[in-house]
């Protein structure tokens, strides 16, 4: 009889400390850019008879964005005093602010279509996209769907860290309308979003190094 109370309170035992080891103190698995298994993306693909390389870094790290929860003025003067900033907004600097495809410039008719894995829904897409233009994929969110279509009401959502996925269709002309019978090719692959340094990533790998978000 004492065998069997040992016996169990040992089973006990060892369930507790596996269901705390799984529930409570297991660590998030950096699987961000390695489920993917590349820390950039290479396509070859052809452009006018020739060979091209595109290549797309598996990660970046844009800029938050800094907020206050209200503006308050002393003695007609903007005061900040009461502002609350987003703590995150440390590790803003000059480094892979924005998605980048290097060699696009091979391809300036392009389709791009950025999405979260498995959903069909689009965040953004672009119509003949550049690494340079004004409007870039710096993983902001435009959000119309509260007030409306009009620029004027649209609102800004911060994507958070995490793995996303690109579409990219390369054409050959350049009509005003991108139709399948001038598709070059059609490229589908995956990045990551890096905001902060507690967001596991181990094997990413951004256009701009070092970056101290990028382990």
């Amino acid at each position: 009889m004492k065998k069997l109370h040992l016996a169990i309170l040992v089973s006990v035992i060892v369930g507790t400390s596996l269901f705390f080891n799984s529930c409570g103190t297991k660590k998030p698995a950096c699987d961000c850019c390695n489920s993917f298994g590349a820390r950039v993306s290479r396509i070859d693909t052809t452009s006018s008879g020739k060979i091209v390389t595109l290549i797309i870094p598996s990660a970046f790290t844009p800029n938050n964005i800094k907020f206050c929860d209200s503006n308050v003025y002393v003695n007609g003067v903007l005061s900040s005093k009461n502002c609350r900033d987003n703590v995150d907004s440390i590790y803003n600097d000059t480094l892979n602010q924005r998605f980048q495809i290097i060699g696009i410039e091979s391809f300036p008719e392009n389709d791009l279509i950025i999405r979260k894995p498995g959903d069909t829904t689009k965040i953004d897409h672009f119509i003949n996209f550049k690494n340079k233009a004004e409007r870039s994929f710096n993983g902001i969110k435009i959000d119309t769907t509260l007030f409306g279509s009009s620029s004027v009401h649209e609102r800004q959502r911060q994507l958070v860290s995490g793995r996303y996925q690109f579409v990219l269709q390369l054409y050959r002309d350049s009509s005003k309308v991108h139709n399948k019978a001038s598709r070059i090719d059609s490229i589908c692959g995956y990045f990551c979003i890096i905001r902060t340094k507690d967001f596991c990533n181990l094997g990413c790998e951004g256009k701009d190094k070092p970056d101290p978000l990028i382990k």
